[in-house]
């Protein structure tokens, strides 16, 4: 059998993180079947349309590797993908329910629905339409509709019925059909409901698979009853558990970071999001974690998706950045950095493009074990890309390490001069380094700290920075030579 899956967005703003995990189970479960993943614009909404919103969900999903196998504008353009560009359509199949009398006209104005809403509000009963106009006879709905009355198209619910479905992940469900209101399906504008319009497009691209979000679980015995109005097959429909912060919310348009770009701005590998991103709410049946696209790809199991929310934790998505940039080739991590310094920091691009690309590639090398996202990447390199600054006097001097005085800072960095002086030690790694110093400073019956400490802080100016021996590594000897001495001229 064909299995088709869609993502249908409406062209409201960003993409959300909790969109972007939809849009991954979508694909991963059509492409573990050979088959096809489409894109549907569904701009029914005419208040809320953002400009541009498609074309940056487009340009997300191409970066994430899951770029549509039919979109609007693509190749296999067959028929308008854009819902507003679908209107002909929506009106034919909205006749068609209208004559098998399933749906009705209803000629109540805003304030009437209103005014009605609000006394069942008082009243502290549902709030829904009181079926007005669903019994008005042919010739009171010709002449309303002759008179140019304006009008809504509402389906006809049926009474007295469970309206059950089976979900793959939720199992049955079923709901009274007297909690389910009398649905507008056209507007007075001409366009249709998402309600309407999501139906008639499913079925008409021939979708076989409906996987969103749970939010919709009210929403479908809705769809349901518009199926059966048709006489339509209805999907199979899968209701993904929802994403939920750490403080048991869940994730908001209100909350901050909910945006996928906010996720690329700070420099979060794309590899790292898609493998945390499959993993919430979904059981691999493994002790593993990570996963390539093409291994999430062969193991995804949509029975095996949770029913419960899943918690989207920052931390746990810093842990898995972490290894993808701790474990990735230093030339390939290299080229990720630059390209990601290209779109979101130009000016800190154009700072390391005055450094040798060797020079460059030994701080990342030396620093990818303590780095969590790109964005960390700018306040741990300042010491090595900006001019030198001499440390503030407290905190080079430092009486728990028994370095009272300046006297005792000088002759602990005359050690550590004597060693980088020292043309036949070529400190081919820090375990060299550290290897000699351990034995220099030994000689100079003086404690570890004592030394590295003032070196570290001669060399960085900062409380926070690599290692002494890191830091060496890094500038290599005539640049720390250089800082060293500039810094003993000073105290001077």
């Amino acid at each position: 059998m064909t299995i088709k899956t869609r993502f249908a967005p409406s062209p409201t703003g960003y993409l959300h993180i909790w969109s972007l995990r939809t849009v991954l189970y979508n694909y991963l479960y059509a492409k573990q079947k050979w088959w096809s993943f489409m894109l549907r614009v569904e701009d029914t909404d005419r208040t809320r349309l953002v400009e541009d919103s498609i074309e940056n969900m487009l340009e997300i999903l191409e970066k994430f590797g899951m770029t549509p196998d039919e979109w609007p504008n693509s190749d296999l353009w067959n028929w308008p993908y854009v819902q507003s560009e679908r209107l002909d359509i929506y009106q034919k199949y909205i006749k068609e329910l209208i004559e098998k009398e399933q749906a009705y006209y209803c000629f109540c104005t805003p304030e009437r629905l209103t005014n009605l809403r609000e006394e069942q509000q008082s009243l502290k009963i549902p709030t829904k339409y009181d079926q007005n106009c669903r019994f008005l006879t042919e010739e009171e709905t010709q002449a309303k509709l002759d008179a140019g009355e304006k009008y809504t198209v509402r389906l006809k619910v049926p009474k007295d019925i469970n309206i059950e479905f089976i979900d793959a992940i939720k199992g049955k469900i079923s709901v009274p059909s007297k909690d389910v209101d009398d649905q507008v399906l056209l507007k007075t504008d001409g366009f249709p409901t998402y309600h309407f319009a999501v139906v008639v497009d499913d079925y008409l691209m021939k979708v076989t698979d409906i996987i969103r979000w749970d939010e919709w679980i009210p929403s479908t015995p809705k769809h349901v009853l518009i199926y059966r109005a048709f006489g339509w097959e209805i999907p199979r429909i899968s209701h993904i558990p929802p994403l939920i912060w750490a403080n048991k919310k869940k994730l908001s348009k209100r909350d901050w970071d909910v945006a996928v770009e906010q996720y690329l701005e700070k420099g979060y590998l794309i590899e790292a999001i898609i493998n945390y991103l499959a993993l919430l709410g979904w059981n691999p049946k493994t002790t593993e974690e990570f996963f390539t696209m093409s291994e999430l790809i062969e193991r995804f199991d949509l029975e095996a998706v949770h029913k419960s929310g899943a918690f989207f934790d920052v931390e746990r998505l810093d842990f898995f950045n972490a290894h993808y940039l701790k474990n990735m080739d230093i030339l390939e991590l290299y080229e990720k950095f630059k390209k990601y310094l290209s779109i979101y920091d130009k000016e800190f691009l154009e700072k390391i493009s005055n450094f040798s690309p060797e020079y460059n590639k030994k701080i990342l090398s030396e620093l990818n074990t303590r780095i969590k996202k790109f964005d960390d990447l700018k306040g741990l390199t300042i010491y090595f890309y900006w001019d030198y600054t001499f440390p503030e006097d407290e905190l080079i001097l430092n009486s728990k390490m028994k370095l009272e005085n300046f006297d005792d800072v000088e002759k602990a960095l005359n050690i550590t001069l004597e060693i980088l002086k020292n043309k036949s030690w070529k400190f081919e790694s820090t375990d060299e380094m550290k290897a000699i110093f351990i034995e220099k400073i030994k000689e100079a019956e003086m404690k570890n700290w004592q030394v590295l400490w003032p070196t570290r802080c001669a060399l960085s100016w900062e409380k926070f920075s690599p290692w002494a021996f890191e830091m060496i590594y890094i500038l290599w000897k005539e640049e720390s030579i250089n800082r060293i001495e500039k810094y003993l001229n000073s105290i001077k």
